[in-house]
């Protein structure tokens, strides 16, 4: 058995299905190369899977635009998109595509494991990169991450506590609003021990939001504090995109407070089971907030059922089976 890489691709936005492909056929089996492949564009995720004398061509497909790739398509036999949306599918297309829901980086590789494959597939892919310098810079991204197990330890919350720190976007006016409903939200409320606003931007942009934090924290930092946290908040980001925080606090098992997100899902997050959904309006989200922290009960089971979710359908290994059962 053999799996075969794009070479070219993206290992800082791909590394969670790295390790899923790991996890199922054992890392000695998965390889890079460009020979088996077109010339898809960078940061494209393509696999080949050899058995014998057959094949399944696979592509992953983690970009936050619900757009399919044309080349891509034409080449798989199977297409996982983490932004499915239906109407983006249409005709025998839509027997190859598949939701596979949201993923987020991870770290997959020791030091010398991360400089080792950076500088050999950049041997493999170098004539077909159009951008060297962020090729190398993803493999470094990739190093800087935690390792998934890191996101799925046993955490105890703190009463009252709830953390959230998220970036402003240039042109997500409507994540930007529902982020800042949900801060003010907490601000507001008395019985919050809040922590938390919007990560400062390096260009200084604010948008006109004030509630600003003073400075970046580091990924550890982050994710101890979201361990803390009573419930923690998502709402569709890029494009409307599943964003990574959804598939991180699922991961976490975390009881989610949530916007209805557009993109499908391998299955369906249920409302009061999975996760809470909230109206994007400050009032609601004020009361929902209260009543979230109020019940422990409640909260314990959202976080319980969350992780199910996580493990059943989203952590790497789940995927790639999901896929290969397509």
């Amino acid at each position: 058995m053999k799996v075969i890489i794009y070479a070219s691709t993206d290992v800082f936005y791909y590394s969670f299905y790295i390790k899923g492909l790991s996890d199922v056929f054992g890392k000695k089996s998965v390889k890079f190369s460009v020979k088996d492949f077109p010339a898809f564009p960078d940061r494209t995720f393509a696999v080949v899977i050899k058995d014998g004398q057959e094949e399944k061509k696979i592509i992953i497909d983690a970009f936050d635009s619900p757009r399919l790739s044309k080349i891509a398509m034409e080449w798989c036999d199977v297409y996982g998109k983490v932004n499915y949306h239906k109407q983006r599918v249409s005709g025998c297309n839509q027997k190859k595509v598949i939701p596979i829901g949201p993923g987020f980086g991870i770290k997959i590789w020791n030091i010398f494991e991360t400089v080792s494959k950076a500088f050999s597939n950049y041997q493999l892919a170098r004539k077909q990169l159009n951008d060297k310098r962020n090729f190398f810079a993803n493999y470094w991204r990739q190093f800087r991450r935690l390792p998934l197990y890191e996101y799925c330890k046993t955490h105890k919350v703190k009463k009252n506590y709830v953390f959230f720190i998220s970036s402003i976007w240039q042109k997500e006016k409507e994540t930007n609003m529902y982020r800042s409903q949900f801060i003010e939200a907490c601000l507001e409320l008395k019985k919050v021990n809040f922590e938390g606003g919007f990560a400062p931007r390096s260009d200084g942009l604010t948008f006109g939001y004030e509630t600003i934090v003073t400075k970046r924290i580091n990924l550890e930092e982050y994710i101890e504090s979201l361990r803390k946290s009573v419930i923690v908040f998502n709402t569709p980001a890029v494009e409307k995109c599943h964003g990574w925080k959804l598939g991180e606090y699922l991961a976490m098992g975390k009881a989610i407070l949530s916007t209805e997100h557009i993109n499908e899902l391998p299955s369906p997050l249920v409302h009061k089971k999975h996760i809470h959904y909230v109206q994007p309006d400050k009032t609601q989200i004020k009361e929902q907030i209260v009543t979230l922290i109020s019940n422990e009960e409640y909260c314990n089971k959202l976080e319980e059922n969350a992780r199910s979710y996580f493990r059943k359908y989203l952590e790497p290994q789940a995927v790639i089976q999901n896929i290969l059962s397509h």
